[in-house]
């Protein structure tokens, strides 16, 4: 699916902390958004996401986790212009009590906290907000 992008986060149960999905320099997996990409439609309730269990069952394979490991938010989606061709950013949860923190080592990769994503091009930022903002209304 190379017009989607996913932003993959865990929230601890007990203390609700969020943690994004760092790898390879971007949190929207698994390529990025180009230099010039801006945000220019989300949606954070109404619409109901549907026909992603391919794309999700290929990012627990591509992560080594195990079958059931992400679950779409079917609530959030946001649109991004960018150059070439809008993508779909769409929001998965890791569904496992503690963030799969070695796992996501063993590729280089790293849980953050939105106040560690300062270096993040400024459409990743906006898109952070965006989602934290709908996780903390939720």
């Amino acid at each position: 699916m190379p017009n989607t992008r996913f932003i993959l986060y865990h929230k601890q149960a007990t203390s609700a902390r969020v943690l994004f999905l760092r790898l390879n320099g971007t949190v929207c997996q698994f390529d990025g958004l180009p230099e010039s990409s801006q945000v220019v439609e989300s949606s954070l309730e109404g619409e109901v996401v549907t026909g992603l269990d391919e794309a999700i069952a290929h990012a627990e394979q591509k992560l080594n986790l195990a079958t059931g490991s992400l679950k779409i938010e079917t609530e959030f989606w946001a649109k991004v212009d960018s150059p070439e061709t809008p993508i779909n950013v769409y929001l998965a949860q890791f569904t496992t009590t503690d963030a799969p923190h070695q796992e996501i080592a063993d590729l280089e990769g790293k849980f953050i906290a939105i106040t560690e994503g300062r270096s993040l091009p400024p459409v990743e930022l906006e898109l952070l907000r965006l989602v934290y903002s709908f996780l903390m209304d939720g």
